[in-house]
């Protein structure tokens, strides 16, 4: 596993992992590193790493303008500025489509771009998205796309199948090549479309089960209020109001699951947000519900046992089009420090350890 970590890893991300890995690493080195060490991802990084260069800030800036001609240039011309210089990083995802657009990327490579920067790649179950890669695929402008999208895209939500898995619809939407096909597959699936993610839906209900006590015949079902509060919020500061905190507490506690966005969750009226998927995993220890579990074999080295844990989160997160674990994000850096095997805290004692420290 060491040798296949430092292929997909670059020298900066393995350099971190090892870091944050290390035996006998105390919660508070592990914060100050994250705080003072740490080399975070950056605009530029994900340029390079998606288009092979990060020579594009003229092309942007045009680009962009062009697609949003109500927009002051200057305005604009600082918004690149700024993701360009690291300040800021662009999260929102109509704002990264219309960043593939001006960059004239591929269907591919806009995939990536999302991935890097939202967490989520293209979601094939959502018309507007499909629409998109389909624009993309196809070298159309943004305003014929969103022309195309005004056109196709059903009412999403209200009838949405929870069957259908993305994977398929995902491989069929690849042999569309024409509008009238487009127009026609659209059609055919207008009950399978929606904005939320099955499988990671899948995989929410079954670990939340196991919190609530639904799948313990007899057992009380415990309130959402209750999990969110007990098991979820770790430390982790309800305080709505971000100013005073630093970049990385606001990185770390961005999109923190409470409980009215769990019961939204749990409603399917909001989608299963990939933070809360890993947190369900930290508490729940990474059972994902198996009837065999390799880390109760008495031949698991400890080393192992984060291995393992790896791989079972990217096998999930890739399951359901999320980025796999990045050791040069911050919260993903945190939860690879409580995946370690090395004492008798739980692993979601670990991260109120480390939220304890970061927060204080």
């Amino acid at each position: 596993m060491d040798q296949e970590r430092t292929q997909m890893l670059t020298e900066i991300s393995a350099k971190q992992w090892d870091f944050v890995t290390q035996d006998d690493l105390t919660p508070r080195e592990a914060v100050a590193f994250l705080l003072g060490g740490m080399q975070l991802r950056s605009f530029r990084d994900i340029l390079k790493k998606v288009r092979g260069d990060d020579d594009c800030q003229q092309q942007l800036i045009r680009g962009l303008c062009a697609l949003n001609t109500g927009a002051q240039p200057d305005s604009i011309r600082k918004k690149v500025s700024n993701w360009m210089s690291g300040k800021t990083l662009p999260t929102e995802r109509e704002d990264v489509f219309q960043i593939c657009f001006a960059l004239e990327l591929d269907q591919d490579q806009a995939d990536r771009m999302l991935e890097l920067l939202t967490d989520q790649g293209i979601h094939y179950r959502n018309g507007r998205e499909m629409i998109y890669a389909y624009g993309l695929r196809c070298g159309m402008t943004y305003g014929d796309t969103c022309t195309l999208v005004a056109q196709m895209v059903p009412q999403e939500g209200q009838h949405t199948s929870r069957d259908p898995k993305t994977q398929v619809i995902r491989q069929e939407f690849r042999q569309v090549r024409r509008k009238e096909d487009l127009f026609a597959f659209i059609l055919r699936h207008r009950q399978d479309l929606g904005t939320s993610h099955n499988t990671a839906y899948g995989y929410f209900t079954r670990m939340l089960a196991l919190l609530t006590g639904e799948d313990m015949e007899g057992e009380e079902r415990y309130a959402m209020e209750y999990v969110a509060e007990t098991y979820l919020r770790l430390g982790v500061p309800v305080d709505k109001k971000t100013g005073k905190w630093t970049d990385i507490q606001k990185m770390v506690k961005k999109y923190w699951p409470g409980a009215k966005s769990i019961k939204a969750m749990r409603a399917g009226s909001e989608d299963v947000t990939r933070k809360t998927l890993l947190l369900l995993y930290l508490v729940t220890g990474g059972v994902l519900d198996q009837d065999y579990d390799e880390l109760d074999e008495s031949y698991i080295q400890p080393r192992e046992f984060l291995e393992v844990h790896c791989k079972r989160l990217n096998e999930m997160l890739r399951a359901c089009g999320m980025r796999r674990i990045d050791p040069r994000s911050p919260f993903d850096y945190l939860l690879l420090y409580c995946l370690r095997p090395e004492d008798q805290l739980f692993m979601s004692d670990r991260m109120a350890q480390l939220a304890q420290v970061l927060f204080s």
